[in-house]
């Protein structure tokens, strides 16, 4: 959860940092393999290296670790700090990554960290999917915190796959304060492959528009497990619009963000400091008041 102590931190540190004007982010569309760490660092590199001079480099989910259809083997766990998810000689550049990482729980999280020089940003899932062919909930412990952090001047946040099927999840990340949503994806091409896409499209479209913020959605492609994953990754401004995207196979693409276009856009038509938060917070708690009684029936 993002509690008022997180937020008012965010805010704080927001103060504290340099904003900059502009990000420029590169999009590394990986297709890695389960298990093959070393492997799929190696194709992360080489991705990096196409992209040149940016800010900000980002992967897919899962993308040191590769996505099973099965549970995690303990090999294919890491920690967050392992040395394999820092050591990617792709320059200054800040480097978003998604990997298996390691839990005292017994079962893995699905997490993403963002590595900008001596700082790091860890954002784990906080919504495993729970039904077939994932069934993410009997493989990952769920992520209980939603996060921002300053990358470059810019507020940003990383929202898993899944997160932003749950519309609360981005709508909180903007409201402390993120104006860049990093959303990491293992997308599945599954028996309709044009309605997947077009789900993601509004999702993407929608989140972007009513934030007013830029989505950097990047999936991954190739096949892994026996599923084909069709990639798609895409950067969508404030306007809901299409900055750049890629097609269905390893590639990269660079955008770059107007941040200044994002304060101006907000300053002007403040639809996210217009929210009734009293409403919410009721509704929530009688939501919350309800779930806890339910749970103790069952008990």
């Amino acid at each position: 959860m993002v509690g008022g102590e997180r937020a008012q931190l965010a805010g704080v540190d927001a103060h504290l940092t340099v904003q900059a004007d502009s990000l420029r982010v590169g999009l590394l569309q990986a297709g890695p393999t389960l298990g093959r760490v070393d492997e799929n660092r190696a194709r992360i590199a080489a991705l990096g290296r196409e992209v040149g001079e940016v800010d900000l480099m980002v992967t897919p989910e899962l993308s040191l670790s590769g996505f099973g259809f099965g549970l995690c083997g303990a090999a294919d766990a890491i920690s967050s700090d392992d040395a394999r998810l820092v050591s990617l000689g792709l320059g200054s550049a800040a480097v978003g990554i998604g990997f298996a990482e390691r839990s005292p729980a017994g079962l893995p999280r699905n997490s993403y960290v963002v590595f900008d020089g001596e700082r790091t940003h860890l954002q784990r899932k906080l919504h495993p999917v729970s039904y077939a062919p994932w069934n993410e909930h009997l493989l990952f412990e769920a992520g209980d915190s939603m996060d921002t952090a300053v990358i470059r001047g810019a507020r940003c946040a990383t929202v898993i796959c899944n997160d932003m099927w749950h519309p609360v999840v981005p709508w909180l990340a903007a409201r402390a304060g993120a104006e860049v949503l990093i959303v990491p994806v293992a997308s599945i091409e599954g028996d309709d492959p044009a309605q997947i896409r077009r789900t993601w499209e509004l999702i993407l479209e929608h989140t972007a528009t009513l934030l007013q913020c830029y989505v950097v959605f990047v999936n991954r492609c190739g096949i892994d497990s026996g599923k084909r994953f069709w990639g798609g990754s895409r950067v969508i401004g404030p306007d809901g619009k299409t900055i750049v995207e890629l097609g269905d196979v390893e590639a990269s693409a660079v955008a770059t963000l107007d941040l200044a276009r994002v304060r101006e856009l907000r300053a002007s038509t403040p639809i996210l400091a217009e929210t009734n938060v009293s409403l919410l917070s009721d509704a929530l708690s009688e939501l919350a008041q309800g779930v806890t009684e339910r749970r103790g029936h069952r008990v």
